[in-house]
């Protein structure tokens, strides 16, 4: 999609400049990843705050229904009234801008990593179409990755990509050899590599990072204690989700997906221990009983 597109571009050059002044894709993509949710930090506390109002002014609202009973125009009337005097627009509806914010944001990053010949070197798509076409059905192993497998499998298709200028060449090479991290290869996709290379692992840690998260965002909101029976355990269904796409997807983007789920708990505690609306109220309430006693002195 067109704004997908924009991001792609705008989060290549970054992740490109990263990837040169680091010569490893691996921490590029970490200190990428990391930079992105320091940005978009203030969305995710609007988003916040906004989840806490529309909280409150359900429960408002649940009240509201049955005091009101049967009288649907009396309910009506103070509805509007409700949403007026707590600030909440009745005709909003689900559609979360900053929701959907997040949502290409994401999508753009998505399609930087996984597209990184036209998104991070820049080469030209018309090459790189040509270029795709020499890959054979061995060399491919995900459909719509083309441009990681041919990183992947530079070394043997070297010899029929006479599209690219000599510079592109060696740009394309020097990015080859940066795909090592921590002993993994992040240019292959755990599903389809060997036990001994280790790329399990990240399947693994996916599941583990974005459980423990959900399980300390659960504890740190007191969610956990009005959730009972196997409706708490429901939720880490998300987390053996997320890690079966990690299984299935090549490895650059599954660290991604790592580092998010480490850096969105992060972001989640700190939104929680100072940003959120039972903080905020505390504290709110805390300054106006200061101010009252002051008053009496």
């Amino acid at each position: 999609m067109f704004g997908f597109d924009i991001f792609s571009s705008f989060f290549g050059y970054a992740l490109g400049f990263l990837f040169d002044l680091t010569g490893n894709y691996g921490v590029s993509v970490i200190l990428f990843t990391l930079i992105v949710n320091f940005l978009t930090f203030p969305i995710a506390i609007k988003r916040s705050r906004s989840m806490s109002t529309n909280e409150k002014f359900e429960a408002k609202r649940e009240e509201l229904k049955k005091r009101c009973g049967n009288d649907a125009q009396r309910y009506n009337r103070e509805y509007l009234e409700l949403a007026q005097k707590e600030g909440v627009n009745p005709m909003k509806g689900c559609t979360n801008l900053s929701v959907l914010f997040t949502i290409v944001i994401f999508s753009g990053i998505y399609s930087t990593i996984q597209r990184p010949l036209s998104n991070v070197l820049h080469l030209p798509k018309e090459k790189i179409s040509q270029a795709t076409e020499k890959l054979t059905l061995e060399q491919k192993q995900q459909k719509g990755s083309d441009q990681l497998d041919l990183v992947r499998s530079f070394d043997d298709v070297k010899p029929k990509l006479d599209m690219f200028s000599t510079e592109e060449i060696d740009k394309i090479s020097k990015f080859s050899k940066g795909f090592k991290f921590l002993g993994l290869n992040l240019l292959n996709i755990p599903k389809f590599s060997e036990f001994k290379e280790m790329l399990w692992i990240l399947p693994a840690l996916s599941f583990v990072f974005s459980a423990l998260g959900t399980y300390i965002i659960q504890k740190t909101s007191g969610v956990a204690n009005n959730v009972q029976g196997i409706g708490k355990y429901s939720v880490y269904l998300f987390s053996l989700f997320q890690a079966w796409i990690v299984s299935r997807i090549f490895a650059a983007v599954g660290l991604y997906l790592i580092v998010s789920s480490i850096t969105g708990t992060i972001q989640s505690m700190i939104i929680e221990r100072f940003f959120s609306y039972h903080m905020l109220k505390a504290k709110k309430e805390s300054k106006k009983f200061s101010e009252m006693m002051e008053s009496k002195v």
